[in-house]
């Protein structure tokens, strides 16, 4: 391949933003060419525990709470748009999340934390520890109760990965793998395309969705190490039924059940480079923190163990829009909520491209960097 040309846009990463991303631009009638240098969906996308925790997460108005309850709303209107253009089932499902304290003062600082949203809008819930028993028999009884967010929910990544790649495609999105970008083209100040292993990929727009590997491609605009891997590792339990009905979220991690018996437990928090190890010390930490909240856990057979990397950035908030480069928009840098800001972050880049919008005074902006 020498030269290609013919698309309008041209998105480096195919995980779920970038996949998103795609399909919104191809809903608004441009001829997008997504690019992966793997699997499509095989990296941070599909590894995800799939927690819409915009309520549960968010401890401080930093700003992006807004966007995190808009992007979490969206999610009602997109997983019935995939079921009507796929007819799959993305496991969506508006659980609730208990975020659980071990001593009275612990859960008096949670309800403190979590007060700000109240201004906004949003409901939350104190449940002393006889609350949180009727809520969720199986919790460990030394547990002092928790705040309690109905709102919160969660989807099953993979499912939901597989119907946005499956609707991109119908909607006319062009998918290649097994593709790497060495780098973006800036010819006199704009974004033309991408140089790729074997030529030259032109188009009219630039979209740098790497995930933790965003960084790695030149002319994107990111500094070294203004995206970096985090590498997060995750225990899958399977029972006969699932424990809880709620996701908890405990000292030190987490625990979501499935509807079908499986149970995700994580995650750990880790800059090790690239190295995509599974190891002792990390399940280890994993398994005792989900035990000690849901001691009927000790019983599960383990299913399945992996990690993968977020991109973390470094005030821990998305770089999402105008990478400072005409015909280049950034899509990267969501560390942990990258499935919850998805749909938000989608519709910016569609925002961008499309209507020409460009924000560079919210928390989100790639700007705030420079």
């Amino acid at each position: 391949m020498n030269a290609v040309s013919g698309f309008d846009v041209v998105i480096v990463g195919g995980g779920l933003i970038g996949s998103l991303s795609a399909l919104s631009l191809a809903d608004a009638g441009l001829r997008v060419l997504v690019l992966e240098k793997a699997v499509p969906g095989a990296e941070a996308s599909s590894a995800a525990a799939g927690i819409l925790a915009a309520q549960s997460e968010s401890k401080v108005d930093n700003g992006l709470f807004a966007l995190a309850i808009e992007s979490r709303e969206r999610y009602v209107a997109l997983s019935a748009m995939l079921r009507e253009r796929t007819g799959l089932d993305v496991g969506y499902r508006r659980c609730g999340v208990v975020d659980v304290a071990e001593t009275d003062a612990a859960l008096g600082e949670l309800e403190r934390a979590f007060a700000f949203q109240r201004a906004h809008g949003q409901r939350f819930e104190r449940v002393d520890a006889g609350a949180l028993r009727e809520l969720e028999p199986k919790l460990a009884g030394s547990l002092a109760g928790g705040v309690y967010f109905a709102d919160d929910g969660q989807v099953d990544p993979p499912s939901l990965f597989v119907a946005v790649a499956q609707a991109a495609e119908r909607a006319g999105v062009t998918f290649r793998s097994g593709t790497t970008v060495r780098s973006v083209r800036v010819e006199q100040g704009v974004a033309v395309g991408v140089e790729v292993e074997d030529g030259f990929i032109a188009a009219g727009h630039v979209v740098v969705a790497a995930g933790a590997w965003s960084a790695l491609v030149q002319g994107a605009q990111l500094a070294a190490g203004t995206v970096k891997p985090a590498r997060g590792q995750i225990v899958e339990l399977s029972l006969r039924s699932p424990p809880l009905d709620r996701i908890v979220f405990g000292r030190g991690g987490y625990v979501v059940p499935r509807s079908d018996g499986r149970v995700l437990c994580g995650s750990t928090l880790e800059f090790v480079g690239f190295q995509k190890d599974v190891t002792v010390s990390g399940v280890a930490k994993i398994l005792a923190m989900a035990t000690a909240l849901v001691p009927a856990l000790a019983d599960a057979k383990i299913s399945r163990m992996w990690s993968n990397f977020r991109p973390f950035s470094p005030d821990g908030a998305a770089l999402v829009g105008d990478a400072g480069v005409r015909g280049l928009t950034l899509a990267t840098g969501h560390h942990r909520s990258g499935i919850l800001f998805a749909p938000a972050t989608a519709e910016r880049v569609r925002q961008h491209i499309v209507e020409g919008k460009v924000e560079r005074a919210e928390p989100w902006a790639p700007s705030r960097l420079a």
